[in-house]
């Protein structure tokens, strides 16, 4: 599993660092542009506020195809794809809990369904659950007085035919396309994360699945309409079986967000990494991509999805990708 380790930090970077293009179609790298919300499911920052305060108002917040990534997977098959259609929604519920519409399926989680840890809901049954990555807990992450414009859930779904969904989503109160364009160029920092598991023979989470992260600075040119940034300070860890410590250990190697559009209020592009990056970790494949939309009333705060296949250096086994980035401005 140290191939899927060291493919994992590769991937994370990667994905990150690609660069913009929206709307639809491919460009040159071959990465597919992916889109954003339209009108009727944006919710607007200029007029909802933060994206807690959104929720308690009522609204349902949606992950794009740019602020989602995911995963299918088959512990039957032992395969895993890339999620072809990643998006989902979140909204309170009144029974004290939030609701995920995925597939055209809600599932509700209600106030008994808190974790003991309080970061999350699990269903009775173990078949689908969902954790924030924002505050010390969920209902801190709730709190429309923190003032977080975006917010990154990550989820998971079973189905009785032995297939699963897992995945990340960045969902908030989006920046308007028309305040973006008059924003003066700017600076964003953050951080990325990344799952990585082979595409074939992955029959054990626990055995299979390695993680990566790693800072994010990304440039926006609003008045050229781009973006560009770099990935740096990476680590990886092993499977919970092989280090039951989750240490992270650190690589060499930096990924680049190359130049790519703005389109509306967000963007799609693809990876390029250093040749550290290559000899430690191993190659990228073409059509591999990271995305993004802006949020908050004049882009305070930008983030999205990471979608990555490639094949390690090591012993050349193919593995894919899904993650997370965001990053604030300075």
């Amino acid at each position: 599993m140290k191939n899927i380790h060291t493919i994992s930090a590769m991937l994370l970077g990667t994905t990150i660092i690609a660069a913009c293009g929206g709307g639809s179609g491919s460009g040159s790298s071959g990465v597919v542009s992916r889109s954003g919300n339209s009108d009727a499911d944006r919710v607007l920052a200029v007029d909802a506020g933060n994206a807690a305060e959104a929720l308690e108002d009522g609204a349902e917040l949606r992950a794009s195809q740019r602020a989602s990534s995911g995963w299918t997977r088959s512990f039957d098959a032992e395969t895993a794809e890339l999620s072809e259609d990643s998006t989902a929604s979140v909204m309170l519920n009144d029974e004290g809990g939030l609701d995920l519409i995925i597939g055209g399926q809600t599932i509700r989680f209600i106030a008994s369904d808190l974790t003991e840890d309080g970061n999350g809901f699990q269903l009775p049954d173990g078949t689908a659950g969902i954790w924030s990555w924002d505050g010390e807990n969920i209902a801190d992450a709730l709190d429309p007085a923190a003032g977080r414009y975006s917010l990154v859930f990550d989820y998971y779904s079973d189905s009785e035919d032995g297939t699963g969904l897992n995945g990340f989503l960045v969902v908030g109160t989006e920046t308007a396309e028309a305040d973006l364009q008059a924003l003066p160029t700017a600076t964003y920092d953050g951080y990325a994360r990344i799952r990585v598991a082979p595409t074939t023979g992955f029959d054990d989470w626990n055995a299979d699945v390695s993680e990566a992260r790693g800072d994010v600075t990304m440039v926006a040119n609003f008045g050229a309409g781009t973006v560009s940034g770099l990935v740096t300070n990476m680590a990886g860890r092993l499977p919970n079986l092989e280090d039951p410590t989750r240490t992270w250990v650190p690589f060499d190697g930096a990924l680049t967000m190359e130049e790519a559009a703005i389109t509306g209020n967000g963007f799609t592009g693809a990876i390029t990494a250093d040749a550290g990056f290559n000899a430690a970790v191993g190659t990228i494949d073409a059509g591999s991509s990271y995305s993004g939309t802006f949020f908050g009333p004049t882009g305070e705060e930008v983030g999205g999805g990471i979608n990555v296949t490639g094949t390690g250096a090591e012993d050349g086994q193919a593995y894919l990708g899904f993650g997370h980035w965001r990053a604030w401005r300075d």
